[in-house]
């Protein structure tokens, strides 16, 4: 039922998805998905709404959206938190921005796992940083960290972060409890500062499980600062809520130190949105990811039918697709051939670093309908 969509109001919705290029462009580029927002969540604003609730709240303890985050961790994941540990801030970027200001020294390097998420670039430089890349492996089974390149980056005396987007996006690595042992050792061993984007991590296909970085032992505790949020899950960016945790006696009192009316008072819609997801949705989540399952093996067989020079890897978490259009002939930028030719509006592979050149990401949280006539407009194209 979550992905029998309303073509029509889909192409039609508010939005930078559907709003940017119009709706005769098929629009699968943007990390937002066609899926309706769940009842719970609707009920829950209005209801906060319709009762005149739009004045301050949530100074008080116990902090009802904090609850739910402790909550929500625990029982999906495993991960035992306390309350005190987490931060509010209005979306993940601005936590990592908060994050590199406040605990990586101006000029020094933040290895990041390539390509990855625009943004992680876009934010350490613009917080006076340099990133150095660690490109991930693609083998047989997959995609996979370099670990001894990144040993050998993290040895870099001006090396003072390392960045994980956790699941990856945009490749849909998920990292293992092996992976993040060893990431936490070469942290340890250059005294470096994990920050973990876990932003993804409710949307993990079988048997692949989102474990959290900083849930593996103590020493990982003590290394890692978390951002995440619940808007991914339950198709809610415009609600602006994200939080970030760490219980590192090294870090934790640092990022605390910023004044509460720096970050802003965050979203009371967005909390109530939030609190009401993790509260209700574990049933719409499982149904969310079963669709999400489907679409990801529909579009392999969608492009092995119309443009089997494409290489997929359907990706172990996330909604978003890798595709490799190097043997189509179509340059280093193929989504402009998809938009000027075919309609289609898809993230172009260059925005993730020089390991997306002539790549494309297409996101495939859509109806299997959509997502058939977007690969048949792709093909069209070529």
């Amino acid at each position: 039922m979550i992905f029998d969509l309303n073509l029509d109001r889909v192409r039609n919705r508010p939005g930078i998805k559907w709003e940017r290029h119009g709706n005769d462009v098929l629009s699968a580029w943007v990390a937002d998905m066609d899926v309706e927002v769940p009842d719970f969540i609707k009920e829950a604003v209005i209801e906060r709404i319709e009762v005149g609730g739009l004045g301050y709240g949530f100074y008080d303890e116990p902090i009802p959206v904090l609850e739910a985050f402790k909550s929500r961790m625990d029982t999906a994941f495993g991960w035992s938190i306390d309350t005190e540990d987490v931060m509010r801030v209005h979306d993940v970027i601005q936590g990592l921005e908060w994050v590199l200001h406040t605990l990586t020294p101006p000029g020094s390097e933040i290895v990041v796992q390539t390509p990855v998420y625009p943004p992680f670039y876009s934010s350490v430089e613009g917080t006076g940083r340099n990133w150095v890349a660690n490109p991930l492996l693609e083998n047989e089974e997959g995609w996979a960290l370099d670990f001894d390149h990144l040993a050998e980056v993290a040895a870099r005396d001006n090396v003072s972060a390392l960045l994980l987007c956790h699941p990856h996006n945009p490749c849909g690595y998920v990292m293992t409890s092996a992976d993040l042992a060893q990431i936490i050792e070469i942290a340890e061993l250059n005294n470096l500062l994990v920050i973990s984007d876990e932003i993804h991590c409710d949307l993990v296909y079988s048997p692949h499980k989102h474990v959290p970085t900083a849930s593996i032992s103590e020493l990982a505790a003590q290394r890692t600062v978390t951002l995440t949020a619940a808007t991914k899950t339950f198709n809610m960016a415009g609600l602006r809520m994200a939080f970030i945790h760490s219980s590192s006696r090294q870090y934790s009192p640092q990022l605390k130190e910023i004044r509460p009316r720096m970050i802003g008072g965050i979203n009371g819609l967005g909390q109530v949105a939030t609190a009401a997801g993790w509260e209700k949705g574990d049933a719409w989540i499982a149904e969310l990811v079963e669709g999400l399952d489907h679409n990801r093996h529909l579009l392999a067989e969608m492009l092995s039918e119309h443009l089997p020079q494409i290489r997929y890897r359907p990706p172990q978490a996330t909604y978003l697709s890798w595709l490799d259009c190097r043997d189509l002939g179509l340059g280093d930028n193929p989504a402009e051939i998809f938009m000027s030719r075919g309609k289609v509006a898809l993230n172009s592979g260059l925005d993730f670093g020089v390991e997306g050149t002539g790549y494309v990401r297409l996101n495939f949280a859509t109806s299997p309908e959509m997502l058939a006539m977007i690969v048949e407009r792709m093909a069209s194209a070529v």
